[in-house]
């Protein structure tokens, strides 16, 4: 990778993150807001691929309408350097598919916290019409905090559309998770993705997949074989849980949870029931926070059933009778009462008789409230905002709470009250400018931000926050990140090695502001790692952004006193350059570039530390000639 490559004299690639089928992924600096972003650009061979920059673009649109807490967000889209990108949120982590392959199974409870996190960013994509289509371990990020962040929503698409191209190709999903029409290459559906979740989070908690071989042989089995039970596989997993994953994996989309919604409730429900605390095979990874806090009502609700009855086995063999007689629509609201929400003790059985002018409330937790007031007035209900109060993932204007819980028997008219959220609560960013580094990152941990620093060039004393992303007075959420940029000071750390041998331990810059025909002194601190067998040149060039030079100077180190072949295990050199530039050079941001080299080549950069590299080359730093 060449660099610096900067994206619309904005983005900044600092390293590669990855690589798929048609983009690169890099970490990349925004210089205008002073935060890392994550950049992803279409690999060069699609460039010239008009159906390719379609769907590229159409990622950007269909992630960028997204935005919810277990969501990568979308900031930016646009082309430049030949290629398109789109500009997402950094999140720094891993993803789960390097959990797994680190560890194994998780534990129940781990498995169930991230099931539910990756179910309530889904469902918001299906209330917002789309499909994911590509729900795998590599798109689920876990933060160093236990957040689960679902990523690519790249080839999201509305709710019908075909897995297929216009030519007929499978274009669509991960076999390894297909849902079973999507291997048919049918119309895709919300429940196509909670196939996938499914199939995530039996490989979570029993550390395999449902199917194995090769990719035909999978999507054939995802078509027509049954899977082992989750709980076969492993007998520490609760039967319930177990019951659950096998409503998700039913092979007709009828059958299964219709939403991620429905089924991140059924998930909440059964660990709200206390079922999942089995502790077995406990993964070191950091806890993660629960996605949803349940009603204050439910709880210390328990979920004891009259024995040997399954309920909800009953129930989703009566649906399928119904869903068979194209009656779905009529006994959805059965369907949610009874399957997604257990019912206490305390509470009738789902098959008691009702009283003559009673319903059975419905479930509208979860729900806008606008659709909620639907399925109660549908039900002959009322409803009646109670309150409002902030939730850390239901996302604003839905509801959070309900005075009635599901499944109770009510009186034809009775007003159900409900709280509406209000969202995640709001922090606004403290302003930590001009203050020291210990003290800006005391002061952000305080209010519940985190903080990164990264050190750059500055007049200002070694250790002082020069610039802070988001600004002062910025309303974020918990737990945000916010960059700060500390002075380093005229001297500024590299770490670059050359050929493993030398060290280019810091730079020191008096300034960055310069006239045609200045004299420009860069000082180079070397060191050496080996005792190198031979005298090296270091060259200095000042250069133009495509790297042509406009000024060098090439010299032995410390301006030859201490040729490199003298040099002992751990000396440390103070190297300095001093050039003029050129009094005919045009206004403009121009580049420092640094190496060494002898009578056969350059010495090859063999780590970059923090700085950039233009192959063999050292990128240091850019100043600005006016």
């Amino acid at each position: 990778m060449s660099e610096p490559v900067i994206f619309n004299n904005r983005y900044q690639i600092l390293a590669e993150l990855g690589e798929g089928g048609l983009a690169e992924v890099y970490r990349a600096q925004d210089v205008a807001l002073g935060r890392l972003v994550a950049v992803k650009a279409l690999r060069r061979e699609y460039v010239v691929d008009p159906a390719f920059l379609v769907r590229f673009h159409r990622e950007a649109q269909s992630a960028a309408s997204l935005t919810h807490p277990n969501i990568v967000a979308v900031y930016d889209f646009g082309q430049d350097l030949g290629r398109p990108y789109i500009v997402m949120e950094y999140v720094p982590g891993r993803d789960l598919r390097t959990v797994l392959q680190e560890g194994g199974a998780l534990s129940v409870e781990q498995a169930v916290d991230i099931a539910v996190q990756v179910c309530a960013a889904v469902g918001y994509a299906h209330r917002a019409g789309l499909v994911h289509g590509d729900m795998k371990p590599g798109n689920i990020l876990i933060t160093p905090d236990g957040r689960a962040k679902v990523v690519d929503f790249g080839l999201a698409r509305a709710l019908g559309e075909s897995a297929m191209d216009e030519e007929g190709e499978l274009v669509w999903g991960t076999p390894a998770y297909f849902a079973p029409e999507q291997a048919a290459g049918d119309r895709v559906v919300p429940a196509t993705d909670v196939y996938a979740i499914g199939v995530i989070l039996y490989e979570m908690l029993t550390g395999q997949l449902p199917f194995t071989g090769s990719d035909s042989e999978v999507a054939r089995k995802h078509l027509y074989e049954t899977h082992v039970p989750a709980d076969q596989v492993n007998t520490r997993i609760p039967h319930r849980l177990a019951r659950i994953i096998d409503v998700a994996l039913n092979k007709q989309p009828g059958e299964r949870f219709r939403t991620a919604d429905q089924m991140r409730q059924a998930l909440a429900e059964y660990r709200q029931s206390g079922e999942g605390q089995t502790g077995y095979h406990a993964l070191p990874v950091a806890p993660v926070s629960q996605a949803t806090s349940p009603p204050p009502e439910t709880a210390n609700a328990t979920t004891a059933q009259p024995a040997g009855v399954d309920w909800i086995g009953m129930t989703l063999g009566f649906f399928a009778v119904i869903a068979a007689l194209g009656l779905v629509p009529l006994w959805a609201t059965v369907y949610r009462s009874y399957v997604q929400r257990p019912i206490p003790a305390s509470v009738p059985t789902p098959t008691a008789t009702l009283a003559l002018g009673q319903v059975r409330v419905p479930d509208v937790i979860g729900m806008e409230e606008g659709d909620a007031r639907q399925v109660l007035e549908g039900t002959n209900l009322e409803m009646e905002l109670i309150g409002q109060a902030h939730h850390p993932t239901i996302p604003a204007f839905a509801i959070i709470e309900q005075t009635v819980r599901a499944g109770e028997p009510v009186t034809e008219g009775t007003t159900i009250g409900v709280v509406i959220s209000q969202g995640p609560e709001l922090i606004e960013v403290p302003a930590v400018i001009g203050k020291p580094v210990g003290e800006a990152q005391t002061q952000i941990q305080s209010v519940g931000l985190i903080p990164q620093t990264q050190e750059t060039w500055s007049e200002q004393p070694p250790g002082m926050v020069i610039d802070q992303s988001p600004p002062a007075g910025s309303l974020v959420q918990s737990r945000t990140l916010i960059a700060l940029a500390i002075s380093s000071g005229t001297q500024v750390p590299v770490g670059a090695t050359l050929e493993d041998k030398i060290l280019l331990a810091a730079y020191e810059l008096p300034r960055l502001d310069y006239r045609p025909g200045d004299n420009l002194l860069l000082t180079l601190i070397w060191q050496a790692i080996q005792p190198p067998s031979q005298g090296y040149t270091v060259f200095v060039h000042l250069t133009r952004a495509d790297g042509s030079p406009i000024s060098q100077h090439d010299g032995l180190p410390a301006n030859g006193t201490r040729p490199t072949d003298t040099w002992a295990l751990g000396d440390q050199i103070t190297d300095d350059h001093r050039f003029d530039i050129p009094a005919d050079t045009p206004p403009g941001e121009y580049w420092l570039r640094v190496g060494m080299y002898d009578s056969v080549g350059r010495l090859p950069v063999t780590d970059p530390g923090q700085a950039s590299t233009t192959g063999d080359v050292i990128v240091l730093q850019s100043i600005q000639v006016n």
